[in-house]
């Protein structure tokens, strides 16, 4: 693109608007998206695995591919990318691209490989000169011999099976193309950790296939595929392999000659002009080398730089994070001598044998009994998953729906006039036949109402979900054809959860379970109601960057969302704009409805509060567009911000709302008005002085180190401060009970290589596990501590990230304990454990039902975890030895550890959604902290002001903290609905 600021002459102003080339090259070039056809014969060879029931090692390869960069693609290049092209006579439309042009090319390029293939030809519309020249195609070699002029381009025509095969021919290029592979580039031949990948991007280019086995046997792995058919590759294929490889070897040794000027510069302690840096791009198509030369960059550096570059940093958030431990040391949390019962955040148990052997090395028995373990919690998991998008379970399930089972379970069946049903079609289809409205006779809901004991406003909102979904027309008024888009806001402890059990229930007893989803943003709020988290559904990782591709015809979206009519959505004020909006873009390529029509026509409710923790890195549902904001106003926005304003649209189409008042969870009258008043910043000075009544030191709070607050959560701001406190809550149990503390040291990789640095390793095992995908660097365990699950390893299992748990045992593989001190944080005769192979953690939560062989209900085994994540090294370079400004100073880093943290503490984000009983909280805000969600959320989690205690004195202005001006129009637009409401249902409101 040309710079704004360029200035151009007539002649080359000219030269553009005539479309002129503007430089010129020795080779033409032509694209080819390696990695989408990869994935397309990845997915086709676990297809007919599945179908066989084959497995291998290799069948999973389709969800964990391993890229040489290990980055994070944002332009979801892995996905297959499609171009709509017209069939005949331009009056049908239909998907291709040069995938499937390769699979259906004539017979006569039977032999021909992909590159051969993207090289010579191009796809060209038939034209009367294709017709004539295919007319002629047995044409005399006499009169070839005596044809004058330039011989025509050679022409194929595809099979019959190509959707243009009538329409379009394959032509052959006058001079061949170099093809250009988008995507992850191919890894280098030598690396183990992409090996597999490695072999089948060579066997996609280079072996000629039109269907997977062609390249690979079902039961290969694509090492051995490579072996058993590389002979099928040409001679001249073989020097473009050579060539990628050798790319690699130059990338790698490229400057040497710098670091080496980089060392001996250090030696004599002078500086190194930062031009001699070497200077790659991260994010460009030669990226994956930074990694390397960061690497060795930090090798030269001394390890007293290092540390006094630490010392320096972030001085205002280290001083934070010091006094904050430091208060809790000084309220005496870890200065009892006595050993205390079992500790849990709301749940103790002593149903788990504690004859179980805490700690214990792998056997071959253990190595079989957790091999069998995962595959029957994966086997379970698909079962459930596939029966809540499909509707079909092998066993009987009275919640699962029979159409003639639901006519018969409710009084009523109406039958649309102006329909013809085709039971058939729609059963095959897997869906309710849209022309039958069920009506629920009223005693129903009635006892559902009675049996959750639902207050007024509750069961108001009850009626008019479950009187929308038996047809009552009094609640299909409004706009967007009687669809329910509805808000039911409320305070914490306002009955939210209790309203969506019964919900549930509902749908459960009238048979239509599956037309129901329940999502929520974090795993935490999703186990509350016993859904599942958006991104988890949406197919999405977290923070990975990487947005599912929404194709037209993806049968297995349409699927997912072909039952579902109602969607319930928690925890609103942690849902962001950008999430939303692609939530409704998914749900409206699946029900193949207009775009404009909201989330596709399913009727969505929200629940929530908008005074709690807003989204991370997302901008919150009630976001005023309309207010002045302090970027130029001529800025072009970003299709993200289209999406954000799409999404905001959507929030504005709310057209019913209940809101819950009445107090559930707190039975303190005196503390509900204060909270009340918490909620709009107007907290008086004898609510402060109550609170000061709550602070440790005071008469009815002592010390920490008295029951019940020695066993109680503390709820902190920071995750560095949780790591802390909970490493030295462990510690401090070990010594009460006597044991050797026990660490699980994550085991960290870049490309592929155990990283060596001292420093670097020190730097990332320090790593609070929120920079780290959730894996921590270092897992102390003593036996019965609580601990909190990190990752979603089984969702329709309650094995959800945020469960709370009992550790009981680890198992590790043998030879791989070590008394090396790694952290001084813990006491010099702690042992670490390098290679954990799992942990029994008993889950009270736990849904498994399946019988695993020696192990009791609800112990689970949790199996290490694999992750990557990038990390800045920025800040261990010294200022002459960082990159230019436009470059980055990032790593790649693999990490595989337990998926679990202790639960002495942990942060107030986490704690959102919960009840507790005891707790202890601080209120001395981080600096620059103005949300009221900060002093709202942890003072709300208990029932009475007596179940918390205060960790220090804190400042009377933090009570003081008003909601944002967005917050407080989007909450009186809610009140304004609200008795629209109830002016529409007088009889419930």
């Amino acid at each position: 693109m040309l710079a704004s600021q360029q200035e151009l002459s007539g002649v080359q102003v000219a030269s553009y608007l005539m479309n002129w080339d503007d430089h010129y090259t020795t080779h033409r070039f032509q694209g080819l998206f390696l990695i989408q056809t990869e994935r397309f014969l990845q997915t086709q060879l676990n297809e007919t695995r599945a179908q066989q029931k084959l497995e291998t090692a290799a069948q999973d390869v389709i969800d964990n591919d391993t890229y040489d960069d290990e980055a994070i693609d944002n332009d979801n290049n892995d996905e297959e990318q499609f171009q709509i092209q017209s069939t005949e006579h331009d009056k049908k439309y239909v998907l291709v691209n040069t995938r499937i042009d390769y699979q259906y090319r004539s017979d006569n390029l039977n032999r021909m490989c992909l590159y051969d293939f993207v090289s010579i030809f191009y796809k060209k519309k038939m034209n009367s000169t294709d017709l004539k020249y295919l007319s002629k195609i047995a044409v005399s070699i006499e009169e070839k011999i005596n044809r004058k002029g330039r011989p025509p381009n050679e022409r194929f025509l595809f099979q019959k099976q190509h959707p243009q095969a009538t329409t379009y021919l394959m032509m052959k290029y006058s001079e061949s193309h170099v093809p250009v592979l988008y995507g992850p580039q191919i890894p280098r031949q030598d690396r183990d950790d992409t090996r597999e990948r490695y072999c089948r991007a060579i066997l996609t280019l280079f072996v000629p296939w039109r269907t997977v086995t062609d390249i690979c046997d079902i039961g290969q792995t694509w090492e051995d595929a490579f072996k058993s058919r590389q002979h099928l590759i040409l001679r001249h294929s073989w020097t473009i392999i050579e060539n990628i490889q050798l790319l690699h070897e130059c990338k790698k040794d490229r400057d040497d000659h710098l670091l080496q000027v980089i060392a001996e510069a250090q030696t004599d302690n002078s500086l190194v002009d930062p031009v001699l840096i070497p200077t790659n791009q991260v994010d460009g198509e030669y990226g994956t080398d930074d990694s390397d030369d960061l690497l060795e960059l930090l090798g030269n550096l001394d390890e007293n730089t290092v540390a006094m570059l630490n010392a320096t940093k972030n001085s205002t958030e280290n001083r934070y994070i010091e006094e904050t431990i430091e208060a809790v040391k000084n309220v005496g949390r870890f200065n009892s001598v006595n050993t205390y019962d079992q500790y849990s955040l709301n749940e103790p148990s002593d149903r788990i044998d504690q004859s179980l052997v805490p700690f214990i090395s792998a056997t071959p028995n253990l190595v079989r009994l957790n091999a069998k373990w995962q595959e029957q919690l994966k086997t379970e998991k698909e079962q459930i998953r596939r029966g809540l998008i499909t509707g079909n379970f092998d066993k009987d399930d009275d919640g699962m729906l029979n159409l003639d089972a639901a006519r018969s379970a409710v009084a009523t069946v109406v039958t649309l006039n102006n329909m013809n049903i085709n039971t058939k079609i729609c059963e095959n289809y897997g869906s309710i036949p849209a022309v039958i409205l069920v009506k629920a006779n009223s005693c129903t809901q009635k006892s559902v109402a009675d049996e959750f004991t639902l207050n007024r406003e509750q069961r108001a909102a009850f009626m008019i979900i479950t009187g929308h979904l038996d047809g009552d027309s009094r609640c299909r008024t409004g706009d967007n054809n009687g669809q329910l888009i509805m808000c039911i806001p409320g305070c914490g402890g306002t009955g939210k959860s209790q309203l969506i059990r019964a919900l549930t229930k509902y749908f459960l007893v009238t048979k239509r379970i599956q037309m129901m989803r329940k999502l929520a943003p974090t795993g935490i709020a999703a186990a509350e109601i016993d859904g599942m988290t958006i991104h988890s559904f949406l197919g999405e990782q977290r923070n990975s960057g990487k947005a599912r591709t929404i194709k037209p015809g993806d049968l297995k979206l349409e699927k997912e969302w072909a039952l579902v009519e109602y969607l319930l959505i928690d925890e609103i004020s942690m849902v962001g704009l950008t999430l939303l909006a692609k939530l409704n873009r998914i749900i409206c390529a699946a029900k193949h409805t207009d775009p404009q029509v909201p989330f596709g026509g399913v009727n969505v409710i929200f629940f929530g509060d908008y005074l709690q923790y807003r989204p991370v890195y997302d901008v919150p549902l009630h976001t005023d567009f309309t207010l002045p904001v302090k970027s130029k106003s001529n800025k072009i926005a970003t299709e993200k911000q289209i999406q954000q304003r799409v999404a905001r649209s959507l929030i504005l189409q709310i057209n019913c709302v209940v809101k819950l008042t009445q107090q559930m969870r707190t039975e303190d009258l005196r503390y509900l008005q204060l909270l009340e008043r918490l909620r709009h910043g107007e907290c008086n000075y004898d609510d402060y002085e109550l609170l000061l009544t709550r602070v440790v030191g005071q008469s009815s709070v002592p010390l920490l180190s008295d029951s019940p607050w020695n066993k109680a959560p503390i709820l902190v701001f920071r995750n560095e401060i949780r790591t802390q406190l909970n490493h030295k809550a462990v510690s401090h149990k070990a010594q009460q009970t006597g044991q050797t503390p026990i660490v699980c040291v994550a085991q960290d990789t870049c490309k592929g290589k155990p990283i060596e640095d001292r420093a670097l390793i020190k730097k990332l095992l320090e790593l609070s596990d929120s920079k780290t995908e959730h894996l921590p660097g270092l897992l102390p365990l003593v036996p019965g501590m609580p601990v909190i699950l990190t990752q979603n390893i089984a969702i329709e299992l309650g094995l959800i990230n945020g469960v709370n748990g009992i550790f009981r045992q680890l198992v590790y593989q043998e030879d791989s304990v070590s008394t090396d001190i790694i952290s001084e944080e813990f006491s010099k005769n702690a042992r670490y454990v390098h290679r954990p192979l799992y942990a029994l953690v008993e889950i009270s939560k736990s849904k498994i039902e399946c019988n695993l062989e020696q192990l009791q209900p609800k112990l689970v085994p949790i199996p290490v975890m694999e992750q990557t994540f990038r990390v800045d090294i920025g800040d261990m370079l010294p200022k002459d030895k960082k990159p230019k400004s436009n470059r980055k100073t990032l790593l790649s880093i693999k990490r595989r550890a337990l998926p679990l943290v202790p639960a002495y503490c942990i942060t107030t984000h986490k704690s959102q959604g919960q009840t507790l009983n005891k707790v202890v909280i601080d209120l001395k805000l981080p600096n620059e902290t103005d949300d009221i969600a900060a002093v709202y959320v942890p003072l709300s989690r208990v029932k009475r002001l007596t179940d918390l205690v205060i960790l220090r004195y804190f400042d009377y202005k933090v009570l003081l903290i008003k909601p944002s001006k967005s917050q407080l129009t989007e909450i009186e637009r809610l009140d304004k609905l609200y008795l629209e409401t109830q002016a529409r249902f007088p009889e419930w409101l």
